[in-house]
């Protein structure tokens, strides 16, 4: 995917986007709303190297889970007092050795409240080095009595030498124990020597002086929600287009086909609610607005492209069976009809013929003759109301209408037709619900396939072009209606002609007859 596709896929998935990342918002403001400050503080403590400990022969357990043993938690409790519970201590302190260091060991303390972290901190860290230091007091009194016993044991024996020398009866087995003893007496007494120099083994290097805010500030959570919620939108959105089966832009629409998009009907709702409303079709009605506009641009595109043809036959079809071909093909028809050529609308469309009801037929209004001589017997066209036009009505036949749309009679139909006048446009049934769309391709000099945005899937717009492709059906095009429409329909229609510019009898104030020069220009 280009970055240009990413770009169109954000801006067609918009909604999804601002949804994603407003509910991140919001997931944002509640958690700040609800979030409880969290301030840290530390305090230092400087253990004694633990080579010096051992040449003083004391162990010490200097773990720093200990901060959140029950001996120093209790302690520290005592020491803050106001109903501070050891359990509350606990879950509030931890230690750690400092950037690695094993003679270091900081202590946190993390409270909602500055002061009372600082407090906390402070307290547990005192508690933490009397515990040390009544493990390493307890350490020196054994040596002690050890050295105390050793001492005993040292005069007995050194007795029982000197009994055995006066009388002459040395025992080596005794003095060996006896120089043994004074051995151990000696590197003992030194060791106690030593623990006595130490005397404390832990002291507090720093004291907490101030808590940090340890949770993320309102800022950064709403920083952090806005940019995980235009991820999360962005993926929803490439997710969306990945799995998505309509047809969803032009590009895309030429890429199914492999053909090209001949014209975008902009402001399609706003002319199928004035033909509701009035009757009329919107080119009929000789006014400029986004959707006559886009109608001329599809003639000018399918001209374009059979340009040459001495009468030229066009089919409009459609993809799936909701897009308004037949109504595409009425105005597409009344287009060219009010351009001064000479149209003949058929209804190809033999099981639900809807062309009829959007060409009716002028009751015979002698007010509204074009001029045109065409007798084809029981199949003459009959005038409309819109000059040069005429609408050769459904065709009733009792054989199936693919077997009659294929018989030679549909065909020299059509080619009489083609000599007779300028235009013929025939409204064809949706490609994939019969064949008949390609039948009478077969005889058209181009078909242009009508889809909508957003509805249309894009495997029937494939399928629907390589069976018109599979027939020999010459595919000019396709016709888009749906989606947003296109913002320049909208600029070209106010860019009209000034009142200098126009007759007298245009001027402006009668508008309705200067949108009918306009549209009447071929």
């Amino acid at each position: 995917m280009t970055l240009q596709e990413l770009f169109r896929t954000i801006w067609f998935s918009r909604w999804l986007v601002l949804v994603a990342v407003g509910a991140a918002l919001l997931g944002a403001w509640w958690h700040v709303d609800r979030q409880v400050p969290v301030h840290v503080a530390t305090a230092t403590v400087q253990l004694v190297d633990a080579d010096t400990l051992t040449a003083a022969g004391v162990r010490l357990d200097s773990d720093p889970s200990l901060v959140a043993s029950p001996a120093v938690t209790l302690e520290a409790a005592q020491e803050l007092g106001g109903g501070v519970r050891p359990d509350q201590i606990a879950g509030e302190v931890s230690g750690g050795y400092l950037l690695d260091v094993a003679d270091r060991v900081a202590v946190e303390a993390s409270n909602s409240a500055p002061g009372d972290a600082v407090e906390t901190a402070n307290a547990v860290a005192q508690a933490y080095v009397a515990a040390l230091q009544a493990q390493y007091d307890n350490g020196v009194a054994s040596m002690q009595e050890r050295l105390a016993a050793l001492g005993e044991s040292i005069a007995q024996r050194q007795g029982a030498v000197n009994a055995t020398r006066l009388a002459n009866t040395a025992d080596g087995l005794l003095e060996a124990q006896y120089a043994a003893s004074m051995e151990q007496y000696q590197t003992l007494s030194a060791q106690v020597s030593q623990a006595q120099l130490i005397a404390t083994p832990a002291t507090i290097r720093q004291n907490a002086v101030a808590a940090q805010l340890a949770s993320p500030p309102p800022s950064l959570v709403y920083t952090i929600a806005l940019l995980a919620g235009l991820l999360l939108g962005v993926g929803l959105a490439v997710a969306r287009r990945t799995l998505d089966t309509k047809v969803r832009s032009a590009g895309g629409a030429r890429r199914a086909s492999g053909a090209p998009v001949l014209a975008r009907l902009a402001g399609a709702t706003s002319a199928h609610r004035t033909h509701a409303g009035s009757g009329e079709l919107p080119v009929a009605l000789r006014e400029a607005t986004p959707y006559t506009q886009s109608v001329r641009e599809l003639r000018t595109a399918v001209q374009a492209a059979v340009e040459g043809s001495p009468g030229m036959v066009v089919v409009v079809t459609a993809a799936d069976l909701e897009v308004p071909r037949s109504f595409i093909a009425a105005n597409l028809a009344a287009s060219w009809a009010l351009s001064g050529r000479s149209v003949v609308a058929l209804s190809g469309d033999l099981r639900q013929p809807r062309l009829n009801a959007l060409l009716p037929a002028a009751q015979g209004d002698p007010g509204w003759h074009d001029g045109l001589d065409l007798d084809l017997g029981e199949r003459t066209p009959l005038r409309t109301r819109i000059p040069h036009l005429r609408v050769l009505p459904a065709l009733r036949t009792e054989l199936d209408p693919a077997d009659y749309l294929a018989s030679d009679t549909v065909r020299d139909l059509v080619e009489r037709l083609r000599e007779s006048v300028d235009v013929v446009i025939i409204d064809a049934p949706p490609m994939l619900v019969a064949a008949d769309a390609t039948i009478i391709g077969a005889y058209a000099d181009g078909v242009v396939l009508a889809a909508t945005l957003g509805h249309t899937e894009v495997t029937a717009l494939e399928e629907s072009a390589d069976r018109l492709r599979a027939a020999n059906a010459r595919l000019l095009g396709i016709v888009l209606e749906g989606g947003a429409g296109v913002r320049r329909s909208d600029y070209t229609v106010t860019y009209q002609f000034t009142g200098d510019q126009l007759p007298e009898d245009v001027r402006p104030g009668r508008a309705r007859e200067r949108d009918a020069v306009l549209l009447d220009t071929p």
